[in-house]
């Protein structure tokens, strides 16, 4: 059986209670005119960046103890559940390859704010893609959760495909869920 974009979004939404923010992050890459082939690379690339920025990122959410997200990920590695989008051929040049983001398990210290700088440090400086991102807290995007993550898998529900293709829209490499972190404060 294939995976639905409903299947992805029911999946995500069992994890809602664990979100804070979501985010989209847009990438330096645009499909514009080009072949199946060289979206797949940009893609691969794409999430292979996005996987670097979360490391970076993850660690340094605990800047006196950044091991902590090496040594116990189960508890204190951010929730992320990730999906990417314009990962097909068009002709508008201003359409980029670009995540929709679901964090949790952050530090409750942070604010929105300060989350928005270290993501923006890890993307942008660090894994050197666009600075065009967008955070928001999950109480301020104004849909509930299940609609949020409706969105996110848009593309799977127009091409049933994307849904269950490895190159498709859920990111399953770049999702984590912290197992234990719901165990703890």
């Amino acid at each position: 059986m294939n995976y639905t974009a409903q299947n992805i979004s029911l999946f995500f939404n069992k994890h809602e209670s664990m979100v804070t923010h979501n985010l989209v992050a847009h990438t330096k890459f645009r499909p514009y005119l080009a072949t199946k082939s060289k979206i797949d690379a940009m893609a691969e690339e794409a999430k292979r960046n996005l996987r670097y920025a979360l490391n970076i990122f993850s660690k340094s959410l605990y800047p006196n103890q950044s091991n902590l997200i090496v040594r116990k990920p189960e508890i204190y590695r951010p929730l992320s559940l990730v999906t990417i989008e314009n990962i097909k051929e068009t002709t508008d040049a201003e359409q980029t390859i670009h995540f929709n983001i679901s964090l949790g398990n952050l530090p409750k210290n942070l604010n929105t704010t300060q989350i928005e700088i270290l993501f923006r440090h890890a993307w942008h400086v660090k894994a050197k893609q666009s600075n065009d991102i967008y955070l928001t807290h999950k109480n301020d995007y104004p849909a509930n959760p299940q609609q949020w993550f409706d969105y996110i898998v848009k593309d799977a529900s127009k091409c049933g495909k994307l849904a269950w293709d490895t190159n498709g829209t859920w990111d399953v490499l770049n999702t984590w869920i912290p197992s234990n972190a719901i165990n703890t404060d």
